[in-house]
């Protein structure tokens, strides 16, 4: 009995609050440009790397990375569907190394590629639950921040 109850002891872990899901949300909304690591996402929520990492998996479902380029690849097609850029700005936009990850992403997680995406949605956008700081990625001065 000794040893089975040892194989049951592990603990269980918690997700994260509220307050904590929602301040990491909007962290990595307005970061997507950026390098996002999970020690700083940890930092948000002053919980360290590895505990956030348990407590975000409980929470949505996915680990952190995954979040945040499902994340990423949303900031591209709200980008795609509401701006005339190429491609390669795009990608840069939305913290993506360059058209090729963008193009390999994208087609993964959305089953079509970008230029195919922008085709069918041509006129569709809509701003109503899109993170303000994503539509400042549409922006002239972004882009022009992003180039030099």
């Amino acid at each position: 009995m000794a040893h089975g109850s040892l194989r049951n002891s592990h603990k269980t872990v918690a997700g994260l609050s509220d307050w904590q899901k929602n301040k990491v949300v909007r962290y990595i909304d307005e970061n997507i440009d950026g390098c996002i690591r999970v020690q700083e996402l940890g930092d948000q929520v002053r919980l360290s790397a590895s505990r956030f990492s348990k407590g975000f998996k409980v929470s949505f479902g996915r680990s952190p990375y995954d979040y945040v380029l499902s994340r990423r690849v949303d900031a591209a097609k709200y980008l795609i569907s509401s701006t005339d850029e190429p491609l390669s700005q795009i990608a840069q936009a939305c913290g993506l190394s360059d058209q090729a990850h963008l193009s390999k992403v994208f087609k993964r997680l959305v089953g079509v590629t970008p230029l195919k995406w922008r085709r069918l949605s041509s006129g569709k956008c809509t701003t109503q639950h899109t993170p303000a700081s994503w539509r400042r990625l549409g922006s002239a001065d972004v882009h022009a921040s992003a180039n030099a």
